[in-house]
């Protein structure tokens, strides 16, 4: 559709380009017409003054009779002519006036091409975005997550950067959705995912990750202990007491840190040491583990 209203335009101005070449013709002809009948007017002109004089000779008038009947001839012909101008100047104000119309119409045609082009961009930006979107809580999913992840770490190791992935798991999720329901559970994911995202930068990343686990993307890390300290507070934020219809939950939470390169340099390693650390810290009273602190052997 869209194809055929642009290969319509174009037959259009190609239509218009041609008419305007035969206008020119015309008008051009017309012209050509208007200097010959000057021309005969004034051949007319000098012979009625030969024919006013006296005692003309006979050999002058004999001259200007056939003066007089070429320029009955030319005009005549001047005459024929400037009908058939006129016929073909009616033919093309007829077919200009088809043009127009045409043209109008395919002007209403592009309208509504750029129209459906720029819902069509939206629909598929729309689509994009949902496609890298958690549904429930509006964070980046696991695929826009790797995406910023793998971007991440080529920038760290170009610039000499450190990163942090902090893993994070609801304790005994679980027994919420079994004592209180799926409307309260979904409620906890959303506060849980809220209070994470009011302790991130712009340029970092808060993710769902799935079910009940979140995970965090920190960039340029300048100290390993203000992560770990950061991991802390969000620990104490989503402890604060929530309420939810009349039901009021204090969410515990535990968190595993795995930081480029000392953990990993790799984004397969560097959520497996933060998954690791992330099981270490359940067992913890602060509930935060640096990978090179869980005891654990280094992955990969």
């Amino acid at each position: 559709m869209h194809r055929e209203t642009l290969m319509k335009s174009k037959d259009i101005k190609k239509n218009v380009s041609t008419k305007k070449a035969s206008l020119g013709h015309v008008l051009k002809k017309n012209e050509k017409i208007k200097q010959t009948v000057k021309k005969a007017a004034s051949k007319l002109t000098l012979v009625n003054k030969a024919l006013k004089q006296e005692n003309v000779p006979v050999q002058d008038i004999k001259q200007a009779l056939t003066q007089n009947e070429d320029v009955e001839q030319k005009v005549a012909k001047a005459a024929d002519d400037l009908k058939l101008v006129n016929i073909k100047l009616s033919e093309e104000i007829a077919e200009r006036m088809v043009i127009e119309s045409e043209l109008a119409n395919t002007k209403t045609d592009l309208a509504e091409v750029r129209d459906d082009l720029s819902k069509a961009q939206v629909k598929t930006e729309e689509a994009q975005q949902i496609a890298l979107q958690d549904a429930l809580t509006g964070l980046s999913n696991r695929v826009s997550f790797e995406q910023g992840l793998d971007h991440g770490l080529i920038q760290a190791k170009r610039h000499g950067w450190e990163l942090a992935i902090l893993f994070i798991d609801i304790d005994k999720f679980k027994s919420i959705n079994d004592s209180y329901g799926h409307d309260l559970g979904d409620q906890v994911l959303l506060m849980v995912a809220n209070r994470l995202k009011s302790f991130v930068r712009d340029e970092d990343m808060v993710s769902r990750w799935g079910g009940d686990e979140f995970v965090c993307l920190l960039l340029e890390v300048k100290q390993e202990a203000d992560v770990i300290h950061l991991a802390e507070k969000m620990i104490n934020r989503i402890a604060e007491p929530y309420e939810f219809n009349g039901t009021v939950l204090s969410i515990i939470a535990s968190i595993g840190i795995a930081i480029y390169p000392a953990d990993g340099d790799t984004s397969d390693i560097l959520f497996k040491n933060a998954d690791t650390a992330m099981y270490k810290a359940k067992g913890t009273e602060k509930r935060v583990v640096l990978f090179r602190e869980s005891g654990e052997r280094k992955a990969g």
